[in-house]
């Protein structure tokens, strides 16, 4: 049971890191380089004008993540929960769990809400939010999923 956990915290700690990094490399990529064009003036005198880009403001500290629902260390009695929670407007929002991989932005209040599936036992959630800025920010929950009786 506790080698299951390692691993899929392992596991999933990989599958964050690649999702994170491929999807930063990608809006990288995206960002086009800002280039010396050549413009003249009226006297035929060619000269260059360099348009640099203003920074964006850095935030003092990451996003918040706030998971309304499920708890953290929650039983459920459903393979299939929702998840609710709030962050940074119109932020990334990419949930790992132990089947399968989910992404969503939320909403112009920071509000996001996802159905996700869970395997039975202990799940490992992990949730990454990524703001417009690509400043990330992170939170892990355990959900289990249990069809006993209690």
């Amino acid at each position: 049971m506790i080698k299951d956990l390692l691993l899929a915290i392992i596991l999933g700690a990989l599958l964050g890191f690649g999702i994170t990094g491929a999807f930063l490399a990608i809006r990288h990529n995206k960002a086009a380089p800002a280039q010396n064009t050549p413009s003249t003036v009226s006297d035929n005198k060619p000269t260059t004008t360099s348009s640099t880009p203003t920074p964006a403001p850095i935030p003092s500290e990451s996003p918040n993540i706030v998971i309304n629902t499920p708890e953290n260390q929650a039983i459920v009695s459903n393979s299939k929960i929702n998840l609710k929670g709030s962050t940074e407007a119109n932020s990334l929002i990419v949930v790992i769990t132990p089947i399968k991989t989910y992404s969503v932005k939320s909403n112009s209040s920071g509000n996001f809400d996802l159905d996700i599936d869970l395997e039975t036992g202990v799940n490992l959630i992990k949730v990454t939010s990524i703001n417009p800025q690509d400043v990330q920010s992170e939170i892990q929950l355990i959900v289990t999923y249990s069809t006993a009786k209690i």
